[in-house]
């Protein structure tokens, strides 16, 4: 990759938010600016990875996702299209699907109790009730089927809006909402009256 002097300062200009950044520096790179694709990996690496690994549960595998998920964004940025999808959408629906891929391959899910631990604090008492709400939290999760785990995930880790999902899981509206509405209830049913997770 191009040297971290070519950073967004040289992109930004007065772009109102980030999906405007994306398209210009997604118009450098098509226009043979190669060096500017540095920026869309220092902008998405963070969050690639972090998708991979949750549904992975394996940074090892989570890094190789990543590495091929920045090839394909490059190979395929010309099939881009900025008025059907946010550019975002498209990087995690990329990932998304490579990381089914390694899934089915083995067929393994992702470990999500770390989310409640990194914001635990407290006495260790607390700390030791936090981390036993989040082992059955993640085995509650790990035991979903695949269409109610993925979109729970990435609603309530991962932070995409329903229309996000819809575009990555590529399923209308009110199946995302029946699935994530089936996922909460089927984890209230499991963890059978424990203490609540937030979902």
């Amino acid at each position: 990759m191009c040297p971290q002097q070519a950073t967004d300062e040289n992109y930004v200009g007065k772009m109102p938010n980030d999906e405007k950044l994306d398209e210009k520096i997604i118009k450098q790179v098509l226009s043979g600016d190669t060096g500017a694709f540095a920026i869309i990996v220092d902008r998405y690496k963070n969050r690639v990875f972090t998708m991979a690994y949750r549904m992975l549960s394996s940074r090892e595998e989570a890094e190789d996702v990543s590495q091929e998920t920045f090839i394909k964004i490059y190979r395929s940025l010309k099939t881009y299209d900025a008025g059907r999808t946010k550019f975002s959408t498209w990087v995690y629906r990329i990932t998304y699907n490579l990381c089914i891929d390694y899934l089915r391959k083995r067929k393994e899910a992702a470990p999500l109790e770390e989310d409640i631990l990194a914001a635990s604090s407290g006495t260790p008492e607390e700390i030791t009730e936090a981390r036993d709400s989040a082992v059955r939290l993640h085995q509650a999760v790990q035991n979903l089927p695949e269409e109610y785990r993925v979109p729970l995930m990435l609603f309530h880790f991962q932070g995409l809006s329903y229309q996000e999902i819809c575009r990555v899981l590529n399923v209308p509206m009110s199946i995302v909402k029946n699935r994530l509405f089936r996922a909460r209830k089927l984890l209230r049913e499991k963890l059978d009256g424990g203490e609540g997770s937030g979902m």
